[in-house]
């Protein structure tokens, strides 16, 4: 990983280098889309940005910042702890009308990393309403699992 000037804490913004893909359970449904979809515009928009500007910039290279934390067995956490103003000022990004920039955020995002590029998006929760450790482990208990779940289906259609 290339370091910033802004040194080890922060991943570098920029254009994705890897491709983002979002997890299809066998039943159709997209645990990382109806975790999106349950937040609220400024969660939403933040999440958009952070993980088309960072983790799709970075990988599972964001585990060398405080961006990121490797999970073991493949499994990666995305950590998206930062307020839509700080967020849109590192992209580059517009703040809309009408959203608070200055929100309190505490997102997790899990993912994989499959082949030499892509991010795999499994699921993700909001940390900020409920950040307890019961929490916290029943969601990357979830997220192994459908990270068990996609590994079978790959090793089902070699």
């Amino acid at each position: 990983m290339r370091r910033s000037q802004r040194g080890a804490s922060e991943p570098e913004p920029g254009p994705g280098e890897w491709t983002l893909e979002v997890y299809e359970r066998l039943d159709g449904s997209m645990p990382y889309v109806a975790f999106a979809q349950s937040l609220d515009a400024c969660q939403r928009l933040v999440l958009d940005i952070a993980v088309r500007t960072f983790l799709a910039r970075q990988g599972h290279n964001v585990c060398g910042t405080e961006w990121g934390k490797a999970l073991g067995q493949g499994l990666y956490e995305f950590r998206i702890r930062r307020t839509l103003r700080v967020i849109a000022a590192k992209a580059g990004a517009e703040i809309p009308a009408g959203i608070n920039p200055d929100q309190k955020i505490l997102l997790r995002v899990f993912f994989a990393v499959e082949g030499a590029r892509i991010v795999l998006l499994l699921s993700g929760y909001d940390k900020g309403a409920n950040p307890s450790e019961k929490r916290q482990d029943r969601e990357i208990k979830l997220a192994r699992t459908l990270l068990r779940e996609h590994r079978e289906r790959q090793r089902r259609a070699r």
